[in-house]
């Protein structure tokens, strides 16, 4: 296959989108793009923008009833509250506990009846934390709050991990504490936020300049462009309304909005996704393990640069990786690579030139034709906006309820060990207001919506028949994937508890008899959509 030099072979006759600065944080976010072709943004209105507008008229009634029915929440159980943690998208957040704070764990608790007791515990077990420091960097909204927390976790004989201890705002708050209620609602306030502001963020915004200068510096017949085509429709657009949009819950007040649930000023709640991005250092008062810098060649699942995101969420993401998109990429990376006398190679590495300038770790123009690594960096940008990416919506809002986010907190966090319990507190969590905003905002943005055709369905225009034969193989590797760990799990009857029906983001639409189970919008989505 010969590459064209002409400009009418390229999507955009070589006058495509561009990646540039961060407008509202240039030093700390990852680039954005803010020229949005016509026919992305038209393609966009036309299916996502429609089907925001249609939520907002049709959808606060039930917001609204929601909002009611969640009027008498006294917050988790600490059973529910350590499955959240330990099997949702949260076990992205697991990192090593530092010698000092088990040390500030053993002094805290030294004088009390059952301090022996956790003082063993710290000294011969393995714990483990969630640190969500950097909610120090929101400013709330009046009659708000929100606290830096760190959660504690111990594994037990069973090897299960149990949370032990939560620090919120310095205070060291214990499991048998009458605080300790309060104190998980403020560390799931924490989770939230870092989904909304730290990672995910993360799996969005550095691929804009991944998705931009391939359609505006590879000609369209070139493997990359084909293979990356399907998987970035939308997301330029969506992005750039996320960011830039005077309606988004990132980029409006807060008040201007029947769907905003957030504490803070977009401005302010921005800081975070630096801290996903340009990450946070131990000079800044910072975990530097907890908010690593972005690294497009580390993306997060269960492999040895993430020993602690061994859960099966972690698995679950690994797992598509390695036995599904690597293989097919490393058959296509393969084929570029022996064009010895074809310009696809330069090309190639022209792209990895721009890439390398514009995103943390991308590899650059002489890095990417060693090894497997222009493979990786294909199967990355593919896996992310399908699988982990769709991955992280399901999870967030079939796991975990819009009540148990704690977006909005009314309470002010304990000052004290021996406050009221979350039952008998007289101050509320929340306002109607407030969870009427983040049940409609659930519904809008959090859920899951795949567009046809998703993921399974996807094609790719491949010049060889070796590549369609490998095409084939990767959409069966992804049903065998996708069977090797789906299950059907019990829906919760209570209101508070999970909606999940699968453990996790099913592949497949799933039937029994006539009754859709899990819809198709549901299912793994070709690209970022939502």
């Amino acid at each position: 296959m010969k590459m064209n030099d002409l400009p009418d072979q390229f999507l955009y006759a070589r006058k495509g989108p561009w990646p540039q600065p961060s407008p509202s944080h240039p030093l700390i976010c990852a680039d954005e793009v803010l020229n949005i072709p016509p026919m992305e943004e038209l393609l966009f209105n036309e299916t996502i923008g429609a089907r925001y507008l249609k939520a907002r008229v049709g959808y606060p009634a039930y917001a609204a009833q929601y909002a009611a029915s969640m009027a008498g929440w006294r917050g988790v159980t600490a059973e529910r509250f350590n499955q959240i943690m330990t099997e949702t998208l949260f076990t992205r957040f697991r990192v090593e506990m530092q010698d000092e704070e088990l040390e500030a764990c053993r002094a805290a608790f030294a004088k009390d009846d059952d301090g022996p007791e956790l003082g063993k515990a710290l000294e011969t077990g393995t714990w483990t934390k969630y640190d969500f420091s950097a909610m120090k960097k929101i400013v709330p909204l009046d009659g708000m709050h929100v606290a830096p927390t760190k959660v504690y976790f111990e594994e037990d004989a069973t090897g299960r991990n149990l949370c032990r201890v939560i620090e919120v705002d310095g205070l060291l708050v214990r499991d048998t504490d009458s605080s300790f209620g309060i104190a998980m609602v403020y560390a799931l306030q924490g989770a939230s936020y870092h989904v909304l502001f730290v990672v995910h963020p993360a799996l969005h915004f550095p691929m804009n300049s991944v998705n931009a200068i391939t359609k505006t510096a590879l000609p369209m017949n070139h493997p990359i462009f084909q293979m990356f085509l399907p998987h970035s429709a939308y997301s330029l657009a969506l992005d750039n309304a996320v960011l830039e949009s005077a309606e988004s819950v990132v980029n409006n007040n807060a008040q201007g909005t029947r769907f905003d649930p957030l504490t803070g000023n977009a401005y302010n709640l921005k800081l975070l996704f630096g801290a996903g991005y340009a990450g946070l250092t131990e000079r800044e008062g910072y975990d530097p393990r907890a908010y690593p810098r972005y690294n497009y060649m580390k993306p997060q699942m269960a492999d040895s640069e993430h020993p602690l995101f061994h859960s099966f969420y972690g698995t679950w993401l690994a797992r598509y990786y390695e036995e599904a998109f690597l293989p097919f990429c490393k058959i296509v990376a393969d084929y570029i690579k022996d064009s010895a006398n074809d310009p696809m190679m330069e090309y190639t590495r022209l792209w990895a030139k721009y890439l390398h300038t514009h995103v943390h770790g991308f590899p650059n123009a002489d890095q990417i034709g060693e090894g497997d690594t222009l493979a990786k960096v294909m199967a990355i940008y593919m896996w992310n906006a399908s699988v982990s990416h769709g991955g992280d919506h399901w999870s967030f809002s079939n796991q975990i309820t819009a009540v148990e986010k704690c977006l909005r907190i009314r309470r002010p966090p304990p000052k004290t060990r021996t406050e009221a319990e979350v039952d008998n507190a007289k101050e509320r969590i929340f306002s109607p207001n407030d969870m009427q905003r983040a049940a409609l905002c659930q519904y809008m943005f959090f859920q899951a919506w795949a567009i046809e055709p998703n993921l399974f369905e996807t094609r790719y225009a491949l010049p060889d028949y070796g590549l369609q034969q490998a095409a084939k193989a990767f959409t069966e590797n992804l049903s065998a994937v996708n069977a090797g760990l789906l299950q059907r799990v019990a829906p919760s009857t209570s209101p508070d508890g999970p909606s999940a029906v699968t453990n996790c983001q099913p592949l497949h639409p799933i039937m029994d008899g006539d009754t859709t189970i899990v819809p198709y919008e549901r299912t793994i989505p070709q690209s970022i959509q939502y």
